[in-house]
């Protein structure tokens, strides 16, 4: 049978949609190379918001003519997706059209009278999807499929099929087929690959899906790959490009469960005994105090070359993250011991920010300042706008308290642009202190060339009609020479 399965990016990229392998997604990945192992074939579309979408689907729908197409998606990523379904159905409302991703999880009702949808996927797609296709390849009436609503086109009701439990043996999925996204990618030499190490989060944090999402069905949530399956696909992802030098391990916490971190560092310890050229691993990490001045585990790190790490500090004050983002308890002086103590290490760190949180005053704002400041991150900052999710607690409780404005769901500009209406943190302010928060972290500690490139780059993000131009003007040139 054949499959279209469209991703969808919403930042403008300067050459193709995806700046490197990092940026390969899981989700339908796993269900694209599920699909391809049973058989079908299967092809790949990436929009961006530069896409001519009519162009660009009459002409898929034309050539390739697929049966089923599967979309994916986040809140932020839904205007986009509208658009591609409403192009779909007006050209060719026979094909049997499937939503899944963490919005249509978690709004499934809203999501499932979308007009151009056929069926939605609830949690984990990979089985339902591979179902549904063989019995839309069979000629049956797809039904009785664990994990998805399906809707008659008839009478418009919706059969709520049950949820299966959360995947217990993430062994039991594929290696995803990279080659897919090999079209899609700008850059491919010395960047980040990401290999999948687990799925589930300890931790509930208002702001994020992972605490909603551990409710949708039973069964263990927090799951993790076995070291040896991580191995394998490391050992496989060598032989296709001998010249990958940097893994990412891709799970919301690695110190989630520190018995199986260990025996996860140590099988990657000697895999790299064997190599002649080490490879350098990265991971996220949850401050906890399992986590806090463990130096065993900074010392397990640096034997299995894992240099670097994501950690989330979000907010510098400690009310706003205990009472507002229900962050693991840890107190900022626990954050700056912890990180000095990755320095004497020499491992890298990202520090992870949040702006414009509900209840966040500019002065509580100066404060994330101050302590990210004093964490003296290595390896950047990822700074974003607080961006309210649906289905989330922290986006119910911007409803609650009449926050959001009107432009919240209809822009797929996402993490660079304030949605709230926040009493002592204005929309502006928020704003500015995104694109000078790498200046104000990093100077004296950076030489300012850097520092002004950064912050150029962070002030062209905040707009994203200056960086729509940019990117436009980019692909015109490309487009002229190669003319």
């Amino acid at each position: 049978m054949k499959i279209l399965c469209v991703y969808s990016v919403t930042s403008y990229s300067l050459k193709k949609e995806l700046y490197c392998p990092a940026d390969i997604p899981f989700g339908i990945s796993f269900i694209a190379t599920m699909l391809k192992k049973a058989g079908h074939d299967v092809r790949l579309a990436v929009v961006t918001p530069l896409a001519d979408l009519n162009r660009m689907f009459k002409k898929i729908l034309c050539d390739f003519d697929p049966g089923l197409i599967c979309l994916t998606s986040v809140s932020s990523q839904m205007p986009m997706i509208r658009k591609v379904g409403k192009i779909i159905k007006e050209n060719s409302p026979d094909i049997f059209v499937v939503l899944g991703g963490v919005h249509a999880t978690l709004n499934p009702d809203e999501t499932v009278a979308l007009d151009f949808l056929d069926a939605i996927c609830i949690g984990e797609g990979e089985s339902a999807v591979c179902e549904l296709a063989s019995q839309l390849q069979e000629g049956k009436k797809p039904s009785g499929i664990k994990n998805l609503w399906i809707k008659d086109r008839v009478n418009g009701l919706v059969e709520k099929n049950s949820l299966h439990p959360f995947e217990e043996d993430l062994d039991e999925l594929p290696f995803i087929d990279r080659e897919m996204w090999e079209p899609y990618i700008s850059q491919k030499e010395d960047m980040i690959y990401t290999v999948l190490a687990g799925r589930g989060c300890p931790n509930r944090c208002t702001f994020c899906s992972n605490h909603a999402l551990s409710q949708i069905t039973s069964g263990r949530y927090v799951r993790f790959r076995s070291p040896e399956n991580i191995v394998e696909e490391i050992r496989q992802l060598l032989e296709r490009d001998p010249m990958v030098s940097t893994v990412f391990l891709e799970t919301e916490t690695l110190g989630a469960n520190l018995r199986y971190t260990y025996d996860l560092l140590g099988h990657l310890e000697r895999f790299q005994a064997g190599l002649k050229r080490p490879l350098k691993f990265g991971t996220n990490l949850a401050l906890n105090p399992r986590i806090r001045n463990n130096r065993k585990l900074l010392e397990a790190f640096r034997r299995a070359n894992l240099n670097f790490f994501r950690i989330g500090l979000e907010s510098g004050s400690e009310e706003i993250r205990n009472k507002v983002l229900r962050r693991p308890k840890y107190k900022n002086q626990d954050l700056i011991e912890f990180c000095r103590m990755a320095r004497e290490y020499d491992i890298k760190y990202t520090v992870n920010i949040l702006i414009g949180l509900p209840g966040e005053s500019k002065k509580d704002f100066q404060e994330t300042v101050r302590v990210t400041r004093l964490c003296r991150p290595t390896y950047g900052v990822s700074v974003c706008i607080f961006y309210p999710y649906p289905g989330t607690s922290l986006y119910n409780l911007c409803v609650e308290q009449n926050l959001l404005d009107a432009r919240h769901g209809k822009s797929p500009s996402e993490r660079t642009t304030s949605y709230l209406n926040l009493p002592e943190f204005t929309s502006w302010q928020i704003k500015m202190e995104y694109i000078f928060f790498y200046y104000k972290v990093f100077r004296g500690y950076e030489p300012m060339s850097k520092i002004m490139t950064k912050t150029l780059r962070y002030a062209v993000d905040a707009f994203p009609v200056f960086k729509q131009a940019i990117s436009r003007g980019f692909h015109f040139a490309a487009s002229m020479a190669r003319k």
